[in-house]
């Protein structure tokens, strides 16, 4: 079970293990979906970005994708959102109604 590095399209240099080839992962740093390449096809997209000079930061194993937890996730956010946004608006309508 060996181990080798993978490149996102942002730079996020990945980990994965060779039985993960194929597989589906979520990069941690951008979100992006992306198939686990071979290690060679991992180490010529790695030397790729190196010479166009993107910086390569530490890596971390892909996180595998889960679609149903992102969607969640958002709706959460979203509805987080939409809560600060209307107490903003109550707050400007009580400020307003002392002022008068």
């Amino acid at each position: 079970m060996s181990r080798f590095k993978f490149v996102c399209g942002c730079g996020k240099r990945l980990a994965a293990y060779d039985w993960m080839i194929g597989q589906v992962v979520t990069c941690p740093k951008c979100g992006t979906t992306q198939t686990v390449p071979t290690p060679f096809q991992a180490e010529e997209k790695l030397a790729e970005m190196m010479e166009r000079g993107y910086s390569v930061t530490r890596r971390k194993i892909g996180i595998p994708v889960d679609q149903a937890a992102r969607k969640k996730q958002v709706v959460i956010l979203l509805a987080v959102a939409a809560a600060v946004v209307l107490l903003l608006v109550a707050a400007v309508v009580l400020f307003y109604s002392f002022i008068k």
